[in-house]
């Protein structure tokens, strides 16, 4: 029987979009797959993004809940897996991507004698990735700093959309986008992040620079009325073309995730990086802290904005 891939990787934008561009190169290759998701996660809402067929499982997050809500989880896990196991007929390869949606992929691979691997996005393995990095065949990694975790750990970088390898004219971008240099780009991830929205509203008081800012769902109405007075600042819950953003834009203010840290690399985009101080394992600031040292960015704790 022919291989397939099971896929997984969700939660964040950073664990989902890179499952996504893997994805889309097995679909040129002519490769079958599988996505596996959580219906708590943002892949749910993006699942029209989604390339192949899908498989959406009640997993929750663990890591930072209550006792509670860590039984829950650890109870959707076991039920997921078997359904999962349920719904998958065909011998499968196992590709995780990170993110509560990956551990029942990675235990039913176990289960089953199949073959695992990781890819993990961040310095800092997550929990799920530590866990299920034991079996793995193989643990592809973005960061240098990731080796140390891993006793077969490979270094490849992250999958990256294809549009952010397309070539746009920055003059074109700009006057499509209403905007004009000096214009920055703010970024808080795909959840948002409060205290960039406020720190660069105050700075775009002070100044006359054009700016365009990703404010996340749950403050795109508060954000868009304190700048409604600014002209020169286009605010937005969301993009889906962020790639046309970076490449409109003369420096990002930024979160330190992986994804983001990539995409922006990709597009030559220089960033300031201000890492979300309670992720996991405080991540944010050694993903963040790796592209100093290489002169790729300037780095400002969040306590010292």
């Amino acid at each position: 029987m022919e291989n397939i891939f099971l896929v997984s990787g969700g939660g964040t934008g950073g664990h989902f979009f890179p499952a996504v561009s893997f994805i889309n190169t097995l679909n040129k290759q002519g490769i079958n797959s599988v996505y596996v998701g959580s219906s708590f996660g943002i892949e749910n809402s993006l699942k029209d993004k989604i390339p192949t067929k899908v498989i959406f499982l009640n997993t929750r997050g663990f890591v930072g809940k209550n006792l509670y809500e860590k039984a829950k989880s650890i109870y959707s896990m076991f039920r997921s897996v078997i359904l999962l196991n349920n719904r998958t007929k065909e011998d499968f390869l196992g590709m995780t991507f990170g993110g509560y949606a990956s551990l029942p992929v990675g235990i039913l691979s176990f289960l089953k004698f199949k073959k695992l691997f990781i890819h993990e996005q961040n310095t800092i393995p997550s929990l799920t990735n530590r866990v299920l990095s034991k079996k793995a065949k193989i643990c592809f990694s973005t960061f240098y700093h990731t080796s140390k975790y891993f006793k077969n750990a490979i270094r490849v970088g992250i999958p990256i959309r294809e549009e952010f390898l397309m070539s746009f004219g920055k003059e074109a971008l700009q006057k499509e986008l209403g905007i004009s240099s000096p214009c920055i780009l703010v970024l808080g991830g795909s959840q948002g992040a409060k205290v960039l929205n406020e720190i660069t509203i105050d700075f775009f008081e002070k100044t006359n620079y054009h700016a365009i800012i990703i404010t996340g769902d749950k403050h795109y109405q508060e954000i868009s009325q304190q700048t409604k007075h600014l002209k020169r600042l286009k605010v937005m819950p969301f993009s889906h073309e962020i790639h046309k953003l970076m490449r409109a834009c003369d420096v990002a203010i930024s979160r330190a995730g992986a994804s983001t840290i990539y995409e922006l690399a990709v597009c030559g985009l220089p960033a300031v990086f201000i890492p979300y101080p309670y992720a996991a394992y405080n991540h944010q600031y050694i993903n963040a802290k790796e592209i100093e040292s290489l002169n790729g960015s300037v780095l400002i704790e969040q306590k010292d904005l």
